[in-house]
């Protein structure tokens, strides 16, 4: 029977795959090798996670390292028509619990500190397996470094596999299916995503220099706070008697104000810097800004208050500019990847996303709640079941209060006086 089987199957006309879409073979050919400077190296790239850079990505990690995704599964586009998964669902399970060595806010932290240093990020999804079968679903999730990974283009799959080349390790290749590929658009290549730091590999140049001048300046020793000028010649025996002197006289905070009387010929002189050395010290806070800009991180978040007197205004402020405006955008870029790679694999309506992390929306929410409830808008239990109360069980608490403008009769005051979160 297995023979007429094979017979029949060897008869069988095999299925034309439909041709690839013309512009797929625009993305097949593999691009050119990086020209040689460390933005285009994601091992270079990785060794500059310092100084500013760190101050930077550090903030932006550990801020999305605190937000949970939010899973449910999509039957519409109102709110109320997405059902979360319970957390038994193997998704639920999966990113709380990726691998044995890590952790959920290890795995998040990572994932943004390759996006931001080198654009890109690698997850490998391991099989599920029971006994020698591989299930279709992953069962843990590894970060694979991203400088170990290299994309290799097909002109009808527009991924054919990832070779992983770890240190001392002969190469491995993965499917398209076994490796998530998370990245920031690049509009030069659309394998390998473009990170922050590759956009301001000149500024961060320019910051290390820096640090590395003051570095040596410190080693070889600060400059002396005063010049002794003379036309005569002085033999070291002098000199070191006049250093001697004015060490012993002026040290101390109780000695520096104290007149300074020379002998004949001496003439003495503040050493001041010059404008160019003035200006060396400035671009210092200018490459700091740069970066941090870049980043768009702003200074408050990394610790920096110029004007303490603001205190929780400032911080306050700069905590909506950076989750509105720096965390947020990439957390829904995150989210539409992972529901795309990631949630399709346990239903066609899966859905991966993060809440909106803004530190305002919890007064706004709590405005808009009374005022859907004053027009009716919405239930209480409903306004209770979004805040993750249970419901009241009396029903009367399903129905929308309406005001008696609208529900034709007068109305009780006690009714609109019920508060929200009060046991009935």
């Amino acid at each position: 029977m297995r023979l007429l089987d094979s017979i029949r199957k060897a008869l069988r006309p095999a299925v034309a795959k439909p041709a690839a879409p013309k512009i797929a073979n625009l993305f097949a050919p593999p691009y050119g090798p990086p020209p040689g400077w460390w933005k285009d190296d994601p091992a270079e790239q990785l060794r500059n996670y310092r100084s500013w850079v760190y101050a930077a990505v550090n903030a932006i990690a550990q801020e999305a390292a605190r937000n949970r995704p939010f899973l449910y599964t999509s039957t519409g586009q109102a709110d109320h028509e997405q059902i979360p998964l319970p957390h038994t669902h193997p998704l639920c399970r999966l990113l709380d619990n990726p691998n044995p060595w890590l952790t959920p806010w290890e795995l998040w932290y990572l994932t943004i500190v390759y996006l931001e240093l080198t654009g890109n990020s690698f997850w490998y999804v391991a099989p599920q397996s029971l006994g020698d079968t591989r299930l279709g679903t992953p069962g843990e999730v590894w970060l694979i470094p991203t400088p170990w990974v290299k994309v290799i283009p097909d002109a009808r799959e527009y991924v054919k596999a990832y070779e992983v080349h770890a240190p001392g390790v002969p190469t491995e290749t993965f499917g398209p299916d076994e490796v998530i590929h998370l990245k920031y658009p690049n509009p030069l290549d659309p394998h390998y995503g473009l990170s922050p730091l590759q956009a301001n590999a000149l500024t961060v140049d320019a910051n290390s220099e820096l640090l590395k001048s003051r570095y040596q300046t410190f080693l070889a020793g600060p400059r002396p706070g005063v010049v002794l000028q003379t036309d005569q010649t002085l033999t070291d025996q002098t000199v070191s008697r006049l250093e001697e002197k004015l060490q012993m006289k002026f040290s101390g905070r109780d000695n520096w104000h104290r007149p300074l009387v020379l002998e004949q010929g001496l003439k003495a002189s503040p050493w001041t810097l010059t404008p160019a050395e003035m200006d060396f010290l400035n671009s210092s806070k200018m490459t700091r800004d740069e970066i941090l800009a870049v980043f768009r991180v702003p200074p408050p978040i990394t610790g920096i208050v110029e004007n303490m007197g603001l205190g929780a205004d400032i911080w306050f402020g700069a905590r909506v500019m950076f989750c509105e405006g720096t965390l947020q955008p990439k957390l829904d870029l995150i989210g539409q990847a992972l529901t795309r790679d990631l949630g399709r694999r346990y239903g066609p309506d899966v859905v991966v996303s993060f809440p909106d992390c803004s530190p305002r929306n919890m007064d706004e929410r709590r405005k808009d709640d009374e005022l859907d409830a004053k027009l009716g808008l919405r239930t209480f239990n409903e306004i209770r079941k979004a805040r993750g109360l249970d419901p009241y069980p009396n029903k009367k608490f399903d129905e929308p209060i309406l005001p008696s403008e609208l529900n034709g009769k007068p109305q009780a005051a006690s009714d609109n006086s019920q508060p929200l979160l009060r046991s009935p």
